[in-house]
């Protein structure tokens, strides 16, 4: 049993903002806790348990068609409930889309705009501290990278144990984090019954697979053979090949190589590769779906299943292998950026698919409702309540938003999706250049159409539309500068050209150990040298 790397880098980011992580409340003697009267009483006050699994596309569950992978405790959440068909994340990486739907806010209002940012501001609301207030018993267990965000709730450490891997598919720290938080959740609702305050409670169990694929993929990179007892592979998905429309993409695309190790390692995978990804990808699937019945289990048997709302999502998708691209990162294509999100229990529509267009920062506002009390106002996220009672609402939105900014602050590419009924529109600050993509003929995305001439009209009616959202959500994005040196956009078009050291690895090369020692002013000057040298790397060109 160890403390994982988390740890310590968790806590270099938060020595270098300055900003304690000690809540109101917990500063309090117990005495004083025991007097408090909940700041916002609930009309109703029903248990919880919100369920996330790390990098689940909603393309890889079979409730949603995917008929090479068995997901049947997530199917049994999504079909008993209410599930919707287009909702999405507000941003494709762990720590910034987390932020977002534990405050309700987009990645710009709540700052976490990349894995190593600083924390919130203290002062920003957090669903964790609206229900503590309200008097709910909030425990956390599994995958944190929150930055602040889960304030309020009681969060077990993320602890890994031994787990007996399969040679095919080899594990690392998400894995084994996973067998604690199932573990020390079970204990948890094993001891509910017993509790002397019987509180509602509101219990997120976080799991880190299907991420663990990340790994898997640094340990088969580059092109490879068979994989001995892997099992029969699954077919690549029909939009797995679009090499033909890449010269058509934005930089960010053609050379999403340069800033990603996993492109990178998977560069120059042929198609059975890929296929072993897949099949990889639907074993971390399979394997916490299993792990989440395990936890429905025990809620049953507790005697709260009956009394219970439960939630599942994720915090983003992964590439499937489409596009040739693996896991997620600065691109918005449906497998890394819809995601499955659902709500089964009391008063909740059951069977019920949606199609309104949702993000994941609507999950603050719709708990608050369902509980009744107040929440803020001024959030991005709405409150899915009605949709969920199977009411029609009238003047939903019709667009979603999803931002990018960065991975880890070595490169800079901020870009924005718009997605409406009919469209998904990008735009990346590089050079300003767009994609453009039909979600009713071509869910798939294999042709950019923000270059024919058939749709320059849409096209111009969709950046207006982006740039309202962006105005009155005061997004700082036409203002932010591009960082990325010309190295990483100088090979020949193609991931298996990829040549030189990627932006991610500079950064675990040169900046990572400076946070791991808490050498914090040396990794923001060394940060500050890598931008200098980027931006020099255009000028010396000239």
């Amino acid at each position: 049993m160890s403390i994982t790397r988390r740890d310590l880098l968790k806590g270099a980011a938060v020595g270098a903002t300055g900003l304690s992580l000690v809540s109101p409340l917990s500063a309090l003697s117990p005495s004083t806790k025991e007097c408090i009267t909940p700041l916002n009483t609930p009309k109703n006050p029903k248990n919880i348990l919100i369920i996330t699994a790390d990098q689940l596309a909603k393309r890889g569950i079979s409730a949603y068609g995917n008929r090479e992978v068995k997901t049947p405790v997530i199917d049994s959440i999504l079909n008993t409930g209410t599930s919707f068909h287009n909702a999405y994340c507000a941003y494709p990486l762990c720590a910034p889309s987390r932020a977002c739907f534990w405050t309700g806010k987009l990645p710009h209002q709540t700052g976490i705009i990349s894995n190593d940012s600083p924390n919130i501001p203290e002062t920003m609301s957090t669903l964790g501290t609206l229900f503590s207030q309200a008097g709910y018993e909030c425990k956390h267990f599994g995958k944190q990278h929150d930055y602040g965000s889960l304030e309020g709730f009681d969060c077990a450490p993320q602890i890994e144990k031994e787990f007996n891997a399969h040679p095919a598919f080899p594990v690392d720290y998400d894995t084994k984090e996973d067998v604690y938080c199932l573990e020390e959740s079970l204990k948890y609702i094993n001891s509910l019954p017993k509790r002397e305050e019987k509180k509602p409670f509101l219990l997120a169990v976080e799991f880190n697979n299907p991420h663990n694929i990340n790994g898997w993929t640094g340990n088969f990179a580059g092109e490879h053979g068979d994989i001995e007892n892997i099992g029969q592979l699954p077919p690549l998905l029909d939009n797995f090949d679009t090499a033909d429309d890449l010269k058509n993409r934005p930089k960010a695309i053609q050379y999403a190589c340069c800033t990603h190790n996993r492109v990178m390692q998977s560069g120059k995978w042929n198609e059975k590769n890929f296929q072993q990804y897949l099949k990889a990808y639907y074993y971390f699937t399979e394997l916490v779906d299993s792990y989440i019945g395990q936890v429905i289990n025990a809620l049953k048997k507790s005697g709260y299943w009956e009394d219970t709302l439960v939630v599942f999502f994720s915090d983003h998708g992964d590439a499937m292998g489409a596009h040739r691209l693996v896991a997620k990162m600065n691109w918005f294509y449906e497998e890394s950026t819809n995601v499955p999100f659902a709500f089964s229990g009391p008063g909740i529509q059951s069977g019920a698919l949606k199609n309104e267009l949702t993000s994941l920062c609507d999950l603050l506002p719709t708990l608050c409702d369902y509980i009744g009390i107040d929440y803020p106002k001024n959030i991005y996220g709405r409150s899915l309540y009605p949709l969920l009672t199977g009411k029609k609402v009238k003047g939903w939105r019709d667009s979603v938003i999803c931002h990018w900014n960065t991975d880890r602050n070595v490169d800079v590419q901020p870009a924005r999706m718009l997605r409406t009924e009919n469209f998904k529109y990008i735009i990346y600050k590089e050079d300003e250049e767009e994609e453009l993509y039909d979600m009713v003929n071509d869910r798939g995305e294999t042709q950019n159409l923000s270059h024919h001439p058939d749709y320059q009209q849409i096209k111009k009616e969709l950046r207006l539309k982006l740039d309202n959202e962006i105005r009155n959500n005061s997004d700082p994005f036409y203002v932010q500068e591009v960082i990325i040196n010309k190295k990483w956009r100088s090979h020949e078009i193609g991931y298996q050209h990829h040549t030189g050291e990627t932006s991610i690895q500079v950064y675990q090369k040169k900046i990572r150990p400076l946070l791991a020692e808490n050498e914090i002013d040396k990794a923001r000057r060394m940060r500050l040298d890598l931008y200098k040298e980027a931006r020099l790397s255009y000028i010396c060109e000239k």
